[in-house]
């Protein structure tokens, strides 16, 4: 299965979307099964590496960013991944514009995998300029129990088949 995330600018949300989703999906032993990738709407930040702040908080828990460099999201986007997730509602709003119409159901918010309900109205909010080093660990942990959930999803759907 290959996944990708997607935020604004592909410095913060996405890539730790990405950077979890790659370490856990060894950890649940589903890792040779998924591909991840992120890109953000933006292409302001391309070929940056992600936001400081995000990698701090990755280290804290053991999740390495290495290698990853922010890109725009493009065309073969769509058909190449087999799951599209974004991080917020705009994002998902704006994704479905560019979309071509037969791969429009690869698009969902990356928190229809979280069961736990957040104060940003069920979206992963924007760290960047809100709640300093704080937000990016609250992102952390949003993005974390809802990759958990993908993968423990994708863990049973193997076991029962």
């Amino acid at each position: 299965m290959k996944v990708l995330f997607v935020c604004t600018g592909n410095i913060c949300r996405s890539p730790t979307a990405q950077a979890i989703a790659r370490q856990k999906s060894l950890i649940y032993g589903v890792g040779e099964e998924f591909f991840f990738d992120s890109a953000g709407i933006s292409g302001e930040h391309e070929g940056q590496g992600p936001d400081p702040r995000a990698i701090k908080v990755g280290e804290k828990y053991c999740i390495s960013f290495d290698g990853l460099k922010a890109r725009k999201i493009n065309q073969e986007d769509f058909e190449k991944f087999d799951l599209i997730l974004t991080m917020d509602k705009t994002h998902f709003a704006n994704i479905q514009k560019i979309c071509p119409k037969q791969y429009l159901e690869k698009i969902h918010p990356i928190l229809e995998y979280c069961s736990v309900k957040n104060t940003h109205h069920d979206e992963v909010f924007d760290p960047y300029f809100m709640k300093g080093d704080e937000g990016f660990e609250e992102v952390f942990h949003l993005i974390d129990r809802a990759i958990s959930n993908l993968l423990e999803w994708k863990r049973n759907e193997n076991y029962h088949s």
